[in-house]
């Protein structure tokens, strides 16, 4: 289901079950997979992938080419019903070419940076700094991108 006031690019794809609400900004070339839920005020830029069962919030960026694994739940309010819990939403961003892997949860205003890795099952609580792989609860850098084979030879 897409409610209204959405601007969208070419070539969406979605998956059975998917919801997306209204006044979102979604780019070129993206693809949510079945029983995702996108809210409100969105942005999702191009080519960007999220897979099944996802919950991305209000005020959520998603840049080009970022990448989110199934089960993955974004959140957006720091203390939830607090009385000013909606005046103080603030979603994550993820960066162009982030990565996140399956059923991992990134916490409200959190940034993920540049071609990170977010490993499976992960709890951000802090900001990920470009190019950085984190895994754990809370999520600590493990290692560089840069030190997996599979992404070298990605970036020949």
């Amino acid at each position: 289901m897409i409610y209204g006031e959405n601007v969208i690019g070419r070539a969406l794809e979605t998956g059975h079950g998917v919801l997306i609400r209204e006044a979102n900004h979604i780019g070129d070339d993206v693809s949510i997979g079945s029983h995702s839920v996108i809210e409100h005020h969105v942005v999702i830029g191009n080519r960007v992938r999220i897979h099944s069962n996802a919950f991305i919030p209000e005020f959520t960026i998603l840049e080009d080419e970022a990448w989110v694994g199934p089960n993955v739940v974004l959140t957006n309010a720091r203390y939830p019903l607090a009385r000013d819990a909606k005046t103080n939403l603030k979603g994550p961003t993820l960066k162009r070419g982030a990565k996140v892997g399956a059923n991992a949860t990134i916490l409200p205003g959190v940034v993920v940076g540049r071609d990170a890795l977010v490993g499976a099952g992960a709890v951000v609580v802090r900001n990920v700094p470009d190019r950085a792989v984190v895994a754990g609860n809370p999520a600590r850098t493990v290692r560089s991108v840069d030190e997996i084979e599979s992404y070298r030879e990605t970036a020949r």
